[in-house]
């Protein structure tokens, strides 16, 4: 089945609408076709075997944030921010651009662009724009369900089932991910293959992770680009979120912005400290962030033969994410 989105009248005038067209119980793959233009609206992608195929200029954009109030006088929740919310499972982007455009995380706080739930999803040329908390990789949350139950907010994830955070599987080729602190986040398996890690003016840390215990494999950074805007120095490859986190960068180039210790331990004033471990490693990074010498006594240097043991059958197992 094909669907066509546009702003000229043909097809579908929204992409939540294409969605909601398609059956719940639909066990064939879908296509949807995005024409060029802004399409200004949160989008929840809660349909499996799906295809975004977006043409250049296609843009989904918005602009909820973690500050942003609600009825009760308290406030939305990272988790309720996201511009693209996909809790299908085999699913697959390519081309799109998606944005979370509400500014500086001081002002308005955690602001979302894309919260991928699903398993064994695919993302190829896009561009994740956003400040603080771009790219959520995790399941959807039992608090999210209770959360939203009083308010009116289309989240979309009503009735979705909590996936354990340890059985999922993403991939992402040659995309430009946007942000400053932390916007690469959370427990999945990922596999990221060519992709520029792009440092807002702020700086901070590209990668924040909270790999389960016993999960051999969190992010994996793989002749990807480390580069920004932000002062040399400014931004960290990662902090962990939790204290089992893993992270590694493969034969990665890295920009001066890239802070010589590159992972620090997770400091914040009123939670436990969280120290970087091995689980936290690097192999044959190259340009003028690579200070081998320099880095955190804490990670991991590998050897060839232990960066070698990162493959995606390895990282990804039980799933060909190029088929």
């Amino acid at each position: 089945m094909e669907l066509i989105i546009s702003q000229s009248g043909e097809g579908f005038s929204t992409l939540q609408a294409a969605i909601d067209s398609i059956p719940a119980d639909s066990t064939q793959q879908t296509l949807i076709r995005i024409l060029p233009g802004v399409y200004r609206e949160k989008v929840i992608l809660n349909k499996s075997n799906v295809t975004l195929l977006a043409e250049p200029g296609a843009h989904l954009v918005f602009g909820d944030f973690a500050l942003n109030p609600l009825p009760d006088g308290t406030t939305r929740n990272t988790f309720l921010t996201p511009t693209l919310l996909i809790t299908g499972d085999d699913v697959t982007l390519r081309g799109l651009t998606v944005e979370n455009d509400a500014g500086d995380g001081r002002k308005v706080g955690q602001a979302v662009a894309v919260y991928a739930a699903g398993d064994r999803c695919r993302f190829f040329d896009c561009h994740f724009l956003a400040a603080q908390d771009t790219l959520f990789c995790g399941p959807v949350l039992t608090k999210l369900h209770n959360f939203v139950k009083p308010y009116p907010i289309p989240v979309g994830v009503e009735g979705v089932a909590d996936r354990p955070p340890v059985d999922a599987r993403l991939y992402f080729e040659n995309c430009f991910i946007r942000g400053d602190v932390d916007f690469i986040f959370g427990p999945y398996r990922c596999w990221f293959e060519g992709c520029t890690l792009y440092a807002n003016e702020r700086g901070g840390y590209y990668t924040a992770a909270n790999t389960p215990e016993g999960q051999p494999y969190g992010f994996v950074f793989h002749r990807c680009t480390l580069t920004g805007e932000c002062p040399e120095g400014a931004i960290y490859l990662g902090r962990p979120w939790r204290e089992h986190a893993a992270t590694a960068f493969i034969n990665c180039h890295m920009d001066a912005c890239v802070n010589p210790l590159g992972f620090t331990d997770w400091l914040i004033t009123g939670q436990p400290n969280r120290p970087v471990t091995q689980r936290y490693c690097e192999y044959g990074s190259t340009g003028p962030g690579s200070h081998a010498d320099a880095r955190h006594p804490g990670m991991k240097l590998l050897t060839a033969a232990e960066a070698d043991a990162y493959t995606l059958a390895n990282v990804l197992p039980g799933w060909d994410a190029l088929m």
